[in-house]
C-alpha cells in the first residue's frame, strides 16, 4: 500500500493501493487528460466521413483507444497505410496524441459484403456509438459483431436496440437481451426513425451520427425525457464539425407518448479541412479543482476547458460556487476554482452524472464540519461501470459517515466515527469510484484506494499528475 509519505506496503485483498494524503495543498494549473467524450465521437465520425480527418490532443486512455481501434476495423485506413509501422499506429497514436483517419463512408460494396469485429472494451459510448453504425452506417446486409469486455456484459441499451430493429437491422444477443456482445446486420436507415424512452443520453448521439452519415435528410424522434441531454450536445457539436446539419425541436403531446424530441439530421459528413484539437476534458477538471478546494481552498486552474464548453461537466465551478467557493477564475480559456467548500444543499446531478462522485467526495469534507450536502438526479448511475451510489455510500459509511441513499439520491450526513487505523476502499474497477475515493483521501488520512490502475480507462496519469500539482 503506498501512502503520500512514501510508506510501502500490500493489502492483502487487491495488492498495491494508493492514497492522496491530507499533508499538502493542491495549487495553480493542474494537467488533466483531454476528452474522452470529444474523442470517442471524432473517431466515431472520422470513420463515417469522405476524407482525411487530422486530430490533435487525443486522450491515451482505454476508451480511446478502443475507439480508434473500432474505427480501424470498421475501414477507416491511417495514411501510413502499407508502411512497415502500421500495425502499430492504433497503438502510438494515443501516446503522440495526433494523428489522421482516412474514413470509409457508408455505401454499396461489390463481392461479398465485410464481417468486423468491433472491440469496444468497457465504454458505454463507444458501444453505443458503433452499435449504431454497424446497424445504420455500414453497407446494407454487412455484419458485426460487437464486442464488449469487463462490467460492459452487465449492461444493457434496450431503447437503441429497439430502434435498430424498427429501422430494419438485424440484431441478436450473445448475452444479455439488449445488451452485449450482439450481432448486427446492417440496413439502411429510413428517413424517419424513433426512440423510445432513452436510458441514456448516448442511445440518442449514436442514431445521430449513423444517421448523419448518409445523404439527405433524416429525422429522429425521441419520445420521452433523455437523460443527461446536454451530452448530446457534445455530439451535435462534432457533427457540426463534420458538415452535419442537426436541428431540433420540442413536440409536447396530449397523448400517451407526451413530450418528444425531433431531431432533424442533414448529411452526409465530410472531413474538416483544419485539424480537430480534443479540449480539455471537464470531468477530469471537476475531480482536479475538487482536489484544490478540499486540501486548503488554493487558487486551482485546469487549462484547455472554459465555461463556453459544449461539455455539460463544465459546469463544475458553478456548482462549487453554490457550496461557498469561488468560481471567478473560470473563463473562456480555463476553468478555476478557489477557496474551500462552506455550505451544504440540494444539487441536481441528472445533467452531470460525471461529476456526482466528486461532489459525494465534497459531501463528506461538508459533513465533517458541520454540513449537509444531498446529490439528486443520479438515477443513471446504477448503471455505469459500477452501482456507482452504492459504491459511493460503501467508502463514505466506511470511513464513518452517515449516509442515506436510495436509487436516485444521495445524502451526506455527519460523522458518526472516525477510523484509527487504514481503511481499504474497493471502486470495483470503476475510474470515477477511484478519484471520488482519492478526493475523500485528502480529508481523512486513513483512506487508502485499493485497484489504483483502473484509472487508466480516462486518465492513466492521475496519481502522478495530482502529485505533480501538490498532492
Amino acid at each position: 500500500m503506498t501512502s503520500s509519505d512514501g510508506d510501502s506496503t500490500q493489502d492483502p485483498r487487491q495488492g498495491a493501493a494508493r492514497t492522496l494524503g491530507p499533508r499538502l495543498r493542491i495549487q495553480g494549473e493542474v494537467r488533466v487528460p483531454t476528452s474522452k467524450s470529444v474523442a470517442q465521437r471524432v473517431l466515431a465520425c472520422a470513420l463515417l466521413a469522405k476524407g482525411e480527418t487530422r486530430f490533435e490532443g487525443l486522450p491515451a486512455g482505454g476508451d480511446v483507444l478502443h475507439a480508434l481501434r473500432c474505427a480501424r476495423v470498421g475501414g477507416a485506413r491511417f495514411p501510413s497505410e502499407g508502411k512497415a509501422d502500421d500495425l502499430l499506429a492504433t497503438a502510438l497514436i494515443p501516446r503522440v496524441g495526433r494523428g489522421a483517419l482516412i474514413g470509409a463512408p457508408p455505401g454499396p460494396v461489390e463481392g461479398q459484403r465485410p464481417w468486423v469485429e468491433f472491440p469496444v472494451g468497457e465504454s458505454g459510448t463507444s458501444a453505443r456509438l458503433f452499435t449504431a453504425i454497424a446497424a445504420l452506417g455500414r453497407p446494407a446486409g454487412s455484419g458485426a459483431e460487437i464486442v464488449p469486455a469487463g462490467t460492459l456484459t452487465n449492461r444493457r441499451s434496450p431503447a437503441l436496440f429497439h430502434a435498430l430493429r424498427a429501422a430494419g437491422a438485424g440484431v441478436e444477443h450473445g448475452g444479455l437481451e439488449n445488451g452485449w456482445p450482439a450481432l448486427l446486420t446492417a440496413a439502411t436507415p429510413p428517413r424517419g426513425l424513433e426512440l423510445v424512452e432513452p436510458g441514456s443520453s448516448q442511445e440518442v448521439s449514436a442514431l445521430l451520427v449513423a444517421l448523419a452519415s448518409h445523404e439527405g435528410h433524416h429525422e429522429l424522434r425521441v419520445v420521452g425525457p433523455i437523460p443527461s441531454e446536454g451530452y448530446v450536445n457534445i455530439t451535435a457539436s462534432v457533427l457540426e464539425r463534420f458538415g452535419a446539419v442537426i436541428t431540433r425541436t420540442s413536440v409536447v403531446g396530449d397523448g400517451p407518448r407526451g413530450h418528444a424530441t425531433r431531431f432533424t439530421i442533414r448529411g452526409p459528413l465530410r472531413a474538416p479541412r483544419a485539424s480537430i484539437r480534443i479540449e480539455a476534458d471537464a470531468s477530469s477538471a471537476a475531480v482536479a479543482l475538487a482536489a484544490g478546494a478540499l486540501c486548503g481552498g488554493q487558487a486551482t486552474t485546469v487549462r484547455g476547458v472554459g465555461v463556453g464548453s459544449a461539455q455539460p461537466d463544465a459546469a463544475f465551478p458553478t456548482l462549487m460556487a453554490r457550496l461557498g467557493c469561488d468560481a471567478s477564475l473560470s473563463s473562456e480559456e480555463q476553468l478555476g476554482l478557489s477557496g474551500a467548500p462552506t455550505r451544504g444543499g440540494v444539487i441536481d446531478c441528472s445533467g452531470v452524472p460525471d461529476v456526482a462522485p466528486v461532489l459525494a467526495a465534497v459531501g463528506g469534507f461538508l459533513a465533517d464540519r458541520g454540513e449537509e450536502l444531498e446529490l439528486t438526479g443520479l438515477e443513471t448511475l446504477p448503471g455505469k461501470e459500477s452501482s456507482r451510489i452504492a459504491v459511493l455510500a460503501e467508502g463514505l459509511i466506511a470511513i464513518g459517515f452517515q449516509v442515506d441513499s436510495s436509487d436516485r439520491t444521495l445524502r451526506i450526513g455527519p460523522r458518526v466515527r472516525r477510523p484509527s487505523s487504514p481503511v481499504p476502499l474497493d471502486p470495483r474497477g470503476d475510474h470515477r469510484m477511484a478519484f471520488a475515493f482519492a478526493l475523500m483521501s485528502l480529508f481523512e488520512p486513513h483512506a487508502r484506494i485499493l485497484d489504483p490502475d483502473c484509472v487508466s480507462k480516462s486518465w492513466p496519469t492521475f496519481w502522478q499528475d495530482l502529485s505533480a500539482a501538490g498532492a
